[in-house]
């Protein structure tokens, strides 16, 4: 019962694992999703100006929309800033005594925690950073700290 049957090989633990990674997908956007909605609904300003673009957008086609829906598309960068998908991510050291920015150095190898929701909140890296300002990502990720916008990072 090891989860291999001779008729089927190994089949029987791919499709578990598929299973796995799609409810974990569905649950994530819907996490997303609903703390997006939750934030538009809480900021009028938002809502309206979301509500506008969506109205007027081209909707014909995915290229079309991605070109017509660019405030909504921050509206969900600066969701996943604020409620990204996953809390922390982890990190292993690839050389003997490694030295990191702020003059820390790990002894020998090891692994590295970083806590996105930290990162994504700190005062450090964001102007406001417990603001909900879809604006911020009007240049892109151009104005955006390298690695300090990290809402997929495992």
């Amino acid at each position: 019962s090891s989860g291999i049957n001779a008729e089927y090989g190994d089949r029987i633990t791919y499709m578990t694992d598929d299973v796995v990674t799609i409810f974990l997908v569905i649950d994530n956007m819907a996490k997303t999703l609903a703390n997006m909605l939750v934030r538009v609904m809480r900021e009028p300003r938002v809502y309206e100006k979301m509500v506008a673009e969506i109205r007027e957008a081209d909707l014909d086609s995915l290229q079309s929309m991605d070109k017509s829906l660019r405030y909504t598309e921050m509206v969900i960068l600066e969701t996943l800033r604020l409620h990204p998908t996953l809390m922390r991510g982890i990190r292993t050291t690839k050389h003997e005594n490694t030295e990191l920015n702020n003059g820390l150095v790990i002894k020998g190898t090891g692994m590295i925690f970083f806590g996105h929701l930290v990162l994504h909140r700190s005062s450090k890296y964001w102007k406001d950073p417990y603001e909900f300002q879809p604006e911020r990502w009007e240049n892109g990720s151009k104005d955006i700290t390298p690695f300090t916008y990290l809402p997929f990072v495992a």
